[in-house]
């Protein structure tokens, strides 16, 4: 990874920067990788719960157990768009 040397400057109002910083904060980022993300159109997600985590484990887990059955991979296939729609992140389709 290149080494970031160069900063950039802007001004906010305490009430954006408050705001901003709670949304990196949700997303479980600092507040230079929030901006950096979002300026490089990227979506960061906001952190699921440790639950959320769990369900998709016990649902990947009874997957598996009856993996024969032929809604398998459509099964499959929502839990993989539950963790591209809430998880990972996306980048933005506008920006290019």
């Amino acid at each position: 990874m290149e080494n970031r040397t160069t900063r950039l400057y802007t001004r906010v109002t305490p009430a954006e920067k408050k705001r901003i910083h709670s949304l990196a904060k949700r997303c479980g980022l600092s507040l230079s990788e929030y901006i950096r993300q979002r300026a490089l159109g990227f979506s960061p997600r906001v952190l699921q719960p440790e639950i959320f985590h769990e369900l998709i484990r016990r649902i990947e887990t009874l997957y598996r157990t009856n993996e024969r059955q032929p809604v398998g991979d459509e099964f499959l296939a929502l839990l993989k768009d539950i963790r591209t729609e809430l998880i990972l992140p996306g980048k933005d389709k506008e920006v290019q």
